[in-house]
C-alpha cells in the first residue's frame, strides 16, 4: 500500500504573501492571469534564501510551477519580464 501524498491548501497571491512574509515561495499548479502573474497556488516550499528555492525545484514532479518574492524585492535583482 502507497503512503497518500499530503498536499497543501490552494492559497490566493495575498494569502502567500501574508502567511510568508519576505521569503521566497515556491508555487506548484500556479492559476495565472494572462499578463502571467500568478493568482493562486499551492506552496511547495518557501524560504529566505532564493537559493534554496531554486533547489527544490526537482521537488516538482513535472508541475508547473511559479517563483514570487513576498518582500520589496532586493536592489540587487534584476527581474526579466
Amino acid at each position: 500500500m502507497s503512503t497518500p501524498v499530503e498536499t497543501s491548501p490552494i492559497l490566493t497571491l495575498e494569502e502567500i504573501y501574508s502567511l510568508y512574509p519576505d521569503e521566497w515561495v515556491l508555487i506548484v499548479n500556479p492559476e495565472l492571469y494572462e499578463e502571467l502573474s500568478v493568482i493562486r497556488g499551492e506552496v511547495l516550499a518557501h524560504a529566505t534564501e532564493r537559493d534554496e528555492i531554486y533547489s527544490k525545484l526537482s521537488l516538482r514532479n513535472g508541475k508547473s510551477v511559479a517563483i514570487e518574492y513576498t518582500g520589496a524585492i532586493p536592489d540587487n535583482i534584476v527581474m526579466i519580464l
